[in-house]
């Protein structure tokens, strides 16, 4: 048989076409080594606990520490106070009662009492079981011991809690990322003023933090988050914290290869910072990674020379000391949730945002409900004062 030129060139570009569209599937999904084990093999292989070896959710380890009335040990637990605590459920359970996971595509969705069984998980079991996976790293096992849940069961209301715990902050002025007002700028002014009599006019500080990511199976998807100063995957966020602990403005779930000053400027950090200067010249300070030469609302910190004046050199000194606030605030943020230790999971659905959504807001809360913060007690430690103890008991 004869094979001219052209049917050569067809059939070339018939089999690349067919290549093309081979969909590359990677090693990790493939599981051959999985196919070839039998039932009970597969079984064992389960890393979670089945429900026979679980308490039930009314005897459980949750119920024990929920029912004790014990402020230290809910603040260990969950990182919140009974007080705080109820002041939350009391939002959040008309939204746990009247809504349920359950629906045949996966979407939240009214729930309908008159069918189905009734639930073990109350709304302060709901509530809890967020809070707690917020205190704690690693696999879902440990929850499943606290609260005598399987693991669909964790997985599931665990998505639906989340959804409705950041609705329910959403709605709390303690919990809101905003922008302090006028008078509340000169009082952060005064705070660092106080500690750094060189630094009158500023009432912030502001740094960044890369967050581990798991890696994507597609490279382009991939070369997104790798940050190469590192050799390893990340997601940036930019924080900016008051003398008084909490977040006023930040911007989160960015890339890891932008640059802190970058994450800054896409995130109209820069604009808010500058608003607030020509309102009241306030002033934040930040270190190398961040611009300083078009922003003059920016002190950078820096070591003392010999070419600068005096002034200039106790400026750059306050500046450094500081700035280590910031440093502060991020431990506080990543003691908080040790949760945010672990690497991300990649996905793309929106629940990486979600989580850092989640997690701002509860620190916001817990920074001016309970007060535990090294920032405040440093900078403003009357906050945390009981006056009725100091004056009149």
């Amino acid at each position: 048989m004869r094979f001219t030129t052209e049917s050569m060139l067809m059939a070339i570009a018939i089999a690349l076409d067919e290549i093309e569209q081979k969909k590359f599937i990677h090693s990790r999904y493939q599981k051959r080594f999985y196919r070839q084990l039998t039932k009970l093999q597969r079984h064992l292989r389960h890393r979670r606990i089945p429900r026979c070896a679980l308490l039930p959710p009314s005897g459980s380890a949750w119920r024990r520490v929920f029912l004790s009335g014990c402020d230290q040990a809910l603040i260990t637990l969950t990182g919140l106070d009974f007080e705080t605590f109820h002041y939350i459920e009391t939002r959040f359970k008309p939204f746990y009662d009247t809504l349920t996971p359950f629906s045949n595509d996966g979407t939240i969705v009214e729930l309908r009492k008159e069918t189905g069984r009734p639930r073990q998980m109350s709304s302060s079991d709901g509530l809890g079981l967020v809070l707690t996976w917020t205190r704690t790293r690693g696999s879902t096992m440990v929850l499943q011991l606290i609260f005598g849940m399987t693991e669909t069961s964790i997985s599931t209301y665990l998505t639906f809690c989340t959804h409705i715990l950041i609705h329910v902050l959403q709605g709390i002025d303690d919990a809101r990322v905003r922008r302090p007002s006028v008078e509340k700028i000169r009082e952060y002014q005064e705070a660092v003023s106080r500690r750094h009599p060189f630094l009158n006019d500023v009432w912030c500080t502001m740094d960044g933090i890369k967050l581990m990511l798991e890696c994507a199976a597609d490279e382009d998807v991939q070369n997104r988050f790798y940050n190469g100063w590192t050799c390893d995957h990340y997601i940036g966020a930019v924080l900016v914290f008051c003398p008084d602990g909490t977040i006023p403005i930040c911007c989160y779930n960015v890339p890891g290869t932008v640059h802190d000053s970058n994450i800054a400027l896409m995130g109209d950090i820069y604009k808010k910072l500058e608003a607030v200067y020509n309102l009241t010249g306030g002033k934040c300070t930040v270190d190398s990674a961040f611009a300083r030469n078009t922003y003059p609302f920016l002190i950078k910190s820096c070591k003392p020379s010999l070419d600068m004046t005096i002034e200039a050199m106790e400026i750059a000194r306050d500046a450094t000391s500081m700035r280590q606030s910031s440093e502060w605030g991020m431990r506080a943020f990543q003691s908080s949730f040790p949760r945010i230790k672990d690497r991300i999971s990649i996905e793309y659905r929106g629940q990486r945002k979600l989580t850092m959504k989640l997690l701002i807001l509860l620190y916001n809360l817990r920074t001016r409900k309970i007060g535990i913060n090294q920032i405040l007690n440093v900078y403003m430690p009357s906050l945390t004062e009981d006056v009725n103890a100091l004056y009149i008991n």
